[in-house]
């Protein structure tokens, strides 16, 4: 008798038992079938052993040595010898390649594991104590995690004194925003010729001190105390570098000192600047011109004069139509869109549902008395009424679809436009720290830990822009399939387990990654990113 592997049509391989009885093969016994190489060379050895068995006259049992060994495995298995290797895997692998893996800190094995966390289950810092000892068992307290964040980042160092540190000195921050702004240069092509600014707040859960203060918080959280975020990005939301202001400072004073900063360190030359109308003010402008600084910056157009606004309404715009005009000596580029007329419209309906259902009383509170969004349609009465003024709601009407951008660049004004979409990418970034790396509310009340938070928070979004570059290969137009999201391969990393065992016929230690249920949808991703299981 012989083991016979015998090729199968559907392209499988049946391992059979053959005997040959008066010159004729005969198949004894069919051990099985497979198309995993592995599984055949199994099945060979099985097909062997019951040839020696049956030779020998030992009579077959139901179930075998190798069965029995198999159950024994499995009836041992215990939850420690099963990991969570897929965001190491996948964040770590970019963690690397970006470069964090150079920054120098107290543990950079903690440092990379906190960052790595956070990207996929964001949360207190107790909270990715037990997470990281659950399922990647990795043993940190609470305690020295605050330790570490303790002396993450170096405070009251100015660039000159960084570059005259050695490397073992330097605060974190600033080799992770060196980092940060090698890649975008990069990614970028080798320079940075625009870089958008904005600000975001960042609320606490906890008491008030000299920089923790409230302040106009763009979470609605005006009673908590904050800080205020400044970031600078490159096109497309790459990050450049980022500060912490107390939180009542007016974000039109952060956008200077952190350009100039960040321009220095990096040997930017005068990148144009690009951020919101939040930033328009007549000495934020001047500050930027002295500088010799170009800039493109929203314009308020429903705040400007009538005159100015009456100037604006007589270029006499249609849908997609530009069109450069002065205003009050500075070049002012007006667009027009019928799309955006029509959402002015609904957002000012719902305004004004808004309001009529406050002021149905007609009686004034106290948060009415400033013009900021709709209010700006009240008119005062009296000293206690307050009523929907209509010829206000018909001017503000006369300014639906047109946007307004104030700059001092010699560029095109179609360029100019594009310029300021491209803030939806620092937006985005706010957004995303905001959502998906829970970077708010922080816990935290020492100003070094804040600071530490922000900057794992900040590494953590530079590796999730990364993966976002590299998902849109995943897409296949030609073959209509959709490319795999950030937050599909972030279900699809906590999908891959490791096992570890003891292999029972030679005792070796062994792992292996376990298959998934959506096995097709990671080798798309794990190829994406170059890389193999």
């Amino acid at each position: 008798m012989f083991v016979e592997k015998k090729q199968n049509k559907s392209g499988s391989t049946s391992v059979r038992i053959i005997q040959k009885v008066h010159g004729k093969r005969k198949c004894v016994k069919v051990i099985g079938c497979s198309s995993d190489a592995e599984d055949i060379g199994l099945l060979v050895k099985r097909g062997s052993r019951w040839i020696e068995e049956h030779q020998a006259g030992v009579p077959l049992f139901e179930f075998d040595d190798e069965a029995v060994a198999y159950d024994k495995v499995l009836a041992g298995l215990r939850q420690s010898q099963l990991r969570l290797v897929g965001p190491e895997l996948i964040y770590g692998t970019l963690f690397d390649r970006i470069g964090y893996d150079k920054v120098k800190t107290a543990d950079n094995d903690l440092f990379r594991a906190l960052v790595i966390t956070r990207l996929y289950h964001p949360g207190s810092k107790l909270r990715t104590s037990e997470y990281m000892e659950r399922f990647m068992h990795r043993s940190y307290s609470s305690d020295a995690i605050y330790r570490f964040l303790d002396e993450l980042c170096v405070r009251d160092r100015t660039a000159e004194q960084v570059r005259e540190a050695s490397d073992e000195s330097i605060g974190v921050k600033w080799q992770v925003e060196q980092v940060a702004f090698e890649h975008t240069k990069a990614v970028m092509g080798g320079q940075v010729t625009v870089a958008f600014y904005d600000t975001s707040t960042l609320y606490f859960e906890s008491q008030e001190d000299e920089v923790r203060v409230p302040g106009y918080s763009k979470d609605g959280k005006n009673e908590n105390p904050q800080v205020v975020l400044g970031l600078l990005v490159g096109t497309g939301g790459n990050p450049i570098g980022y500060e912490i202001h107390k939180g009542n400072q007016y974000e039109g004073t952060t956008l200077l000192p952190i350009v100039k900063k960040l321009e220095k360190r990096f040997s930017l030359s005068h990148p144009i600047i690009v951020a919101d109308a939040g930033l328009l003010s007549a000495k934020n402008i001047e500050q930027l011109e002295t500088e010799k600084y170009e800039y493109i910056i929203g314009a308020r157009i429903r705040s400007m004069s009538r005159a100015d606004k009456e100037t604006v309404l007589g270029l006499g715009l249609k849908d997609g139509k530009l069109k450069s005009i002065t205003i009050k000596g500075r070049r002012h580029v007006i667009s027009m869109s019928d799309g955006r007329a029509k959402k002015d419209a609904k957002d000012r309906e719902k305004g004004i549902q808004r309001l009529e259902k406050r002021f149905a009383k007609g009686k004034i509170t106290k948060a009415s008395v400033n013009n900021r969004g709709y209010n700006r349609l009240l008119t005062l009465k009296g000293e206690t009424t307050v009523t929907i003024d209509q010829n206000k709601i018909a001017e503000d009407a006369r300014l639906d679809g047109l946007k307004g951008y104030v700059t001092n660049s010699k560029i095109k004004d179609k360029e100019v436009v594009e310029n300021y979409r491209n803030l939806f990418f620092i937006e985005r970034a706010f957004r995303m720290n905001k959502t998906d790396l829970a970077i708010r509310p922080i816990y935290h009340r020492l100003f070094n830990r804040i600071e530490a938070h922000v900057c794992i928070c900040f590494t953590a979004y530079t590796i999730l822009l990364e993966l976002e570059r590299i998902l849109k290969k995943t897409e296949d137009k030609k073959n209509k399939i959709p490319g795999i999201t950030i937050y599909r391969a972030k279900f699809l990393a906590e999908s891959l387990y490791k096992i570890e065992y003891v292999n029972p016929y030679n005792g070796k230690n062994m792992s292996v990654v376990l298959r998934t249920d959506y096995d097709e949808e990671v080798m798309r991703l794990l190829d994406a990113i170059g890389l193999k299981l």
